[in-house]
């Protein structure tokens, strides 16, 4: 056998062994909130974006704390490439070193967003703001035939039994937050904030955690007002409820969701990607429309109808951001 003949032999042999890999789809894993927001989601951001770009968005479902907990458990071998938080649970994110930063490069859409939903650490931004909502008392006006106008109307004698308010483990804790400024405390000295809720006395029925429960009780008559965020409120009265939401003249405090990098993401290209995508206007309009929110990216045109939810000038003057 000739020398050339043996090569060729060797190189079927060498060929023979081997097989092609099959293609690696591409997939983004995101840890985000479920329930009525996830079904939103689900339309206004994973669908649009697998179509656009043909890569899979795989959900890991949690409240902001459960999944920045499952993240943390993660740390030294991340399996999740993107989360979505409060801003505080962002900020704490950022201080664990569980984020990386954004940059305009990778996240064109980050100059589209309004200064506030930037939040940097010297020069870096940690995560990007997607919409904001403030917080506001919910009344039944069927059974409160006065003006709401003040925080300090819940602690009216007619209201009781019929009050409820939020407690310190949900939304920030802004109201608490909101009352302990009102009554003279700092963000180191919260106890004139908590006497003063305890003062509510036999006003106050239940305390609340989630969206669904006061949302329910108002909806039953149990309670007459409530401390509740603008696209709850919003979402009440869509439904029938006979109520209307105020944002006290005192000031209301205005929460912000976030979404943010995991650090050693293991998709990172396609983490980076869809990030951009969510914060730019098309997903981002689909998505406030839907859940009732005020987007952070200044070139979201909303519908007429949707646009009467946004805070006024005038009570946007009276929006109060608290340190997280």
């Amino acid at each position: 056998m000739t020398k050339l003949a043996l090569s060729c032999l060797t190189l079927v042999a060498v060929m023979g062994g081997l097989t092609v890999a099959p293609a690696v789809a591409q997939e983004v894993v995101i840890a985000t909130w479920g329930g009525v927001w996830g079904k939103a989601f689900q339309q206004s951001m994973f669908e649009p974006f697998e179509k656009a770009t043909g890569i899979k968005v795989r959900v890991i479902a949690g409240v902001s704390s459960s999944n920045l907990a499952t993240v943390a458990a993660q740390k030294d071998r991340p399996q999740i490439d993107v989360i979505t938080m409060v801003s505080g649970d962002g900020v704490a994110a950022w201080q664990r070193g569980l984020t990386e930063r954004l940059d305009e490069q990778d996240v064109p859409a980050l100059k589209e967003l309004a200064e506030l939903a930037l939040r940097k650490d010297k020069e870096s931004v940690i995560f990007a703001g997607m919409w904001m909502y403030p917080m506001g008392i919910l009344y039944r006006t069927d059974k409160i035939t006065w003006p709401i106008k003040s925080w300090w109307d819940l602690w009216d004698p007619r209201l009781k039994n019929k009050v409820a308010v939020t407690s310190p483990k949900y939304a920030n804790a802004h109201f608490l937050a909101i009352v302990n400024k009102l009554s003279g405390g700092t963000e180191d000295n919260v106890d004139p904030g908590f006497a003063k809720i305890k003062s509510l006395g036999q006003n106050l029925l239940v305390d609340v955690a989630d969206d669904v429960t006061p949302q329910r009780l108002v909806a039953q008559g149990e309670i007459w007002a409530v401390p509740m965020l603008s696209g709850s409120a919003f979402k009440t009265i869509e439904q029938g409820v006979p109520a209307a939401f105020v944002l006290p003249q005192e000031g209301a405090p205005v929460g912000m969701d976030v979404i943010a990098l995991v650090k050693g993401a293991p998709h990172p290209a396609e983490a980076k990607k869809f990030i951009n995508y969510v914060i730019g206007a098309e997903s981002l309009t689909k998505t406030c429309e839907a859940l009732k929110l005020t987007p952070l990216n200044r070139n979201v045109r909303l519908s007429p109808e949707a646009a009467k939810r946004l805070p006024s000038p005038e009570e946007m003057k009276r929006l109060v951001v608290f340190d997280e």
